[in-house]
């Protein structure tokens, strides 16, 4: 397996037995063409009447480049592949319990049993170790990649070229998933190339890191890991031109999705660095637990769900022409958690979203601003802060019993209530973008900024509410809001809203 590998080189954590030992090793030869599927398995073979022992499994599956370019064989080009197995224990009957089995429809299966029953009850424990490594051919390409392991770590090599035309699965019940970043944060080269044009990853209680491309989907799921993952956002895919949909789902892992090749990162801007591919985004993010921070670039639909984790985003919103529905919509929900949205100033794509998936969508225009995108932000008990662009143009609607945080330019306060919860609703410009926050007991700050101000420095879970002058203007009569945690009333002076009493 060269110099990468590592098994039999390393005594097992679990036990005090050299695994070097004993070892067997096994090369597959595989075929990567269309038409074709390769489907590896690692998985303990459990059954009612096991005694003995448990065996601790251990190791990881490798995806490499093979650096050759396939075979002709009866005036047919094969673009040949292999997959090598090898497997270390302490002692050569635990070598063999494993077996490894192949069928002609490239489907491998590495099996080991749950336990051992000669094994000493009172000695070390009995471990194995196993290496797996693929190695795709440079111009290779098939149908499916499924791999799919129990006890094993999965990664990827930089120099990966791997082209699974439909499906890319990877699964790992209690390893961890790795594939490379980028270099640097300001190397915009993809650290490796997957062609997949849908790629699921799932895990129960490894991490997922790593680069992942965005084709036409990318769905990943942890139980208790966390996601900590770059989004490529170029495609070559026909049909992933108009469509890219991104799902991430953990029960208590954090949520950690980046686009470095959009996005400043720490420095705040108005602006993207670089205009994204003009397609219709479709981004889901949930958890219940975990903590969710994101920077990512919505179109049609942005959902975030939290239970008790807090939420943390800075969106990029991609709108489609008037000539279209034109309309996206973002929705953030939270019980317990802290909220903070940070919203870019929007491209518009000039061609509309519509269900011909033929139909690609080129250029983009930012003259005519936020003026068409819906948007609800509800929380039980934690604060809510909503940075919006200047451009943002429509009606907003805030309702809560804690403090109420309005500022920006060109507002009008059309009506607000003395009771419990305080409502303050008003419109903004001229638009049909709407904005709802609800929160049963934080603080809510609805702000629009006046600035492009990329040097500016905020925290992305800073919610510190405060009351603000607001320099506005009042529809009907002057207005006295109430705030029902504070009992400040509100008048209007030349336009502008303070505390009645104030200087």
């Amino acid at each position: 397996m060269g110099d990468e590998s590592g098994v039999g080189l390393q005594p097992c954590f679990n036990c005090l037995r050299p695994l070097q030992t004993t070892s067997s090793f096994k090369k597959l030869k595989v075929i990567f063409n269309r038409g074709y599927n390769l489907n590896i398995e690692q998985k303990v073979e459990r059954n009612d009447h096991q005694e003995g022992r448990e065996l601790h499994i251990s190791g990881r599956l490798d995806v490499r480049s093979s650096g050759e370019t396939g075979t002709t064989l009866l005036g047919q080009h094969l673009n040949t592949g292999r997959v090598e197995v090898e497997i270390a224990s302490g002692d050569v009957r635990l070598t063999t319990a494993t077996s490894i089995h192949k069928t002609d429809q490239q489907v491998i299966t590495i099996s080991t049993p749950f336990a051992v029953n000669w094994w000493d009850a009172d000695g070390p424990r009995p471990c194995v170790m196993i290496h797996i490594v693929v190695y795709a051919p440079l111009r290779g390409g098939i149908d499916t990649l499924v791999l799919k392991v129990a006890n094993l770590d999965i990664s990827f090599a930089k120099s990966l070229k791997l082209y699974a035309v439909g499906t890319t699965i990877i699964t790992t019940e209690s390893g961890k998933i790795h594939v490379p970043f980028p270099k640097s944060k300001t190397d915009e080269k993809s650290p490796y190339t997957l062609q997949s044009r849908q790629i699921i990853v799932n895990t129960s209680s490894g991490d997922i890191e790593g680069w992942f491309p965005l084709h036409h989907l990318l769905k990943i799921q942890s139980k208790s890991g966390n996601v900590l993952v770059e989004v490529g956002l170029e495609s070559t895919f026909l049909d992933s031109t108009t469509h890219a949909n991104l799902f991430v789902e953990t029960i208590s892992g954090t949520i950690g999705i980046s686009a470095q090749s959009v996005f400043y990162g720490n420095i705040w801007c108005r602006r993207p660095k670089k205009q994204p591919p003009a397609r219709d985004y479709v981004v889901e993010l949930t958890t219940v637990t975990g903590i969710i921070d994101a920077h990512v670039v919505m179109a049609s639909r942005g959902v975030f769900h939290s239970t008790t984790g807090d939420v943390s985003l800075e969106v990029l919103p991609l709108l489609f022409s008037s000539s279209g529905d034109g309309q996206s919509r973002l929705e953030t929900v939270v019980k317990s958690g802290l909220t903070s949205i940070y919203m870019l100033e929007p491209l518009l794509c000039n061609v509309p979203c519509i269900k011909d998936a033929s139909l690609m969508m080129t250029g983009f225009n930012n003259s005519l601003g936020l003026t068409r995108l819906q948007s609800y932000h509800q929380s039980i008990g934690g604060h809510i802060k909503v940075e919006y662009p200047q451009s943002w143009a429509g009606e907003f609607s805030t309702e809560t019993c804690g403090k109420v945080s309005l500022e920006g330019q060109s507002i009008i306060i059309t009506h607000s209530n003395q009771g419990v919860p305080g409502i303050v609703g008003g419109l903004k410009s001229q638009g049909t973008s709407t904005v709802g926050i609800k929160s049963n007991s934080g603080d809510v700050a609805l702000h629009f900024d006046e600035t492009d101000d990329s040097s500016r420095a905020s925290t992305a879970r800073d919610v510190e509410v405060t009351h603000l002058t607001i320099p506005t203007r009042v529809a009907d009569e002057p207005n006295s809001l109430y705030f029902c945690d504070s009992g400040i009333d509100w008048k209007n002076t030349a336009g502008l809203l303070t505390p009645r009493g104030a200087v």
